[in-house]
């Protein structure tokens, strides 16, 4: 029995690209793109075509990104060719794919981005915050100190108990990044993007601090938000181990308790007949 290829369904702009049996899935994510908007910070952008690429297996998702993806990956966005690939495995499709369309929007609009920022904006973008949550936050600052911008990119290629801390850490990034921005958020740092040599001189021209300056505020931030938990996790850890002293003196009272009562007990051997009238008599 011959292997039947794949399908197309347009929606406007968008084209997805399915197997059979997925066409229903795939109109309705086609229909999604068609309409998703808007972008924090980006201006209305003009049209353009998209192709989206619905996958149900892993096996089919390999080939047809080329096995070039950690295994852990569900979906990738190529903004060079406005392409998005998406596995549909049971889960809901439609924040994934909204985080890969924020992808090709601020793509289409800034160009080359540090990987942290694009990250960040795309899970903003996807309302993945909830998701991610305060919680991934607090357990990657109690288990080392915040990582440079730089290490952030490292950590989101890296496996995914790495990566999802990662994301969280660089959702709060962006997050920051609008909350310093005002009223306007990300909109004037977005807007330098589409003219700036680089990253770095998008935020020196817009919020008139280098990189370095921005990274410092970010991880300032952090420890106003989340140190809370760092206090309690260091006021747990105080008391854990003030318990373990009392328990430990308590132990040794004890012990040196019950060597003093059988020191007591020596020579003090009631005979049969030692008694008179009740009156036990000294051994002496």
């Amino acid at each position: 029995m011959a292997v039947q290829g794949p399908a197309v369904v347009r929606v406007g702009d968008v084209q997805a690209v399915y197997w059979p049996g997925d066409e229903l899935v795939a109109t309705a994510l086609a229909e999604y793109a068609e309409r998703a908007r808007p972008w924090p910070g980006l201006p209305p952008l003009e049209p353009f075509p998209i192709t989206l690429i619905v996958t149900r297996s892993a096996a089919r998702f390999d080939s047809v990104t080329r096995a070039r993806l950690p295994t852990w990956t569900g979906a990738a966005a190529f903004p060079r060719s406005n392409t998005i690939v998406l596995k549909v495995d049971g889960g809901d499709p439609f924040p994934t794919l909204r985080h890969e369309l924020a992808h090709l929007m601020l793509a289409h609009h800034a160009g080359r981005l540090p990987l942290w920022f694009a990250e960040g904006y795309a899970a903003l973008a996807a309302g993945e915050w909830q998701r991610l949550d305060g919680l991934t936050v607090n357990w990657a600052l109690v288990t080392g100190r915040p990582p440079s911008f730089a290490a952030l990119d490292r950590e989101l290629r890296a496996g995914p108990s790495h990566a999802r801390a990662a994301y969280a850490l660089a959702t709060t990034a962006v997050v920051y990044l609008e909350r310093i921005g005002g009223e306007r958020g990300l909109e004037p740092l977005i807007g330098r993007l589409a003219d700036a040599p680089d990253f770095e001189t998008a935020v020196r021209q817009t919020h008139l601090i280098t990189l370095a300056d921005l990274e410092a505020g970010w991880h300032a931030d952090l420890r106003r938000r989340y140190g809370w938990l760092l206090l309690g996790t260091s006021l747990s850890l105080f008391w854990g181990v003030t318990a373990l002293a009392v328990g430990l003196v308590w132990w040794r009272r004890r012990r040196r308790d019950r060597v003093r009562r059988a020191q007591l007990d020596v020579g003090w051997d009631v005979p049969e007949n030692a008694t008179e009238n009740g009156v036990i008599n000294d051994p002496a």
